[in-house]
């Protein structure tokens, strides 16, 4: 599928770039940060950054969009597949990270808005899921809201942390969205 680009006020999603590699390993190499992501392996080398985009541009991954402010990469936000096509079911998963020094400035909460705007109407999808550490209340408060509902809790593996750590299940349901719980 080719991703189109797109825009809101402060930001730019755009497909991922091989020049992106740089950036993304730099940013996923601050712990403070990838203490909070449960797909990012850790040391996180330029080789795992160049990767990932190769698995992105071949459709391996999902959806993915390098969120870009002022032409500087800052964060990536994307849908992973689902997890329970065996199940029959099309529940796919939205993820994001920001670097670090651009929390606190409404990017993220910016970015995943416009992402469901393009999303949401795209997939016919009932509902998308997420999953939250514990410890992370600024990404729970930005998909609250958004309209994700707790739906459930456990524990999911932290690379950065080398350990399981508590997190709560979270989904959002396309008649929520369609409501205007955004």
């Amino acid at each position: 599928m080719l991703l189109p680009s797109l825009k809101s006020d402060r930001l730019l999603l755009r497909p991922l770039h091989t020049e992106d590699a740089d950036a993304i390993q730099i940013a996923c190499s601050n712990v403070s940060m990838t203490r909070y992501l449960g797909r990012v392996p850790y040391p996180y080398t330029r080789q795992s950054a160049t990767s990932f985009i190769e698995r992105c541009q071949q459709g391996l991954e999902g959806i993915h969009y390098a969120i870009i402010q002022k032409d500087k990469l800052i964060g990536i936000i994307g849908m992973a597949p689902s997890t329970e096509r065996l199940q029959h079911a099309f529940v796919p998963s939205i993820g994001y990270w920001l670097d670090q020094s651009f929390w606190g400035k409404g990017y993220m909460s910016e970015a995943v808005a416009r992402f469901l705007a393009w999303y949401m109407p795209l997939e016919p999808t009932e509902r998308v899921r997420s999953a939250v550490f514990e410890d992370n209340p600024r990404s729970l408060s930005i998909l609250s809201r958004m309209g994700f509902k707790e739906i459930g809790r456990g524990r999911g593996f932290s690379p950065a942390r080398s350990q399981d750590v508590a997190q709560i299940e979270l989904e959002l349901t396309a008649n929520r969205y369609y409501e205007g719980v955004r």
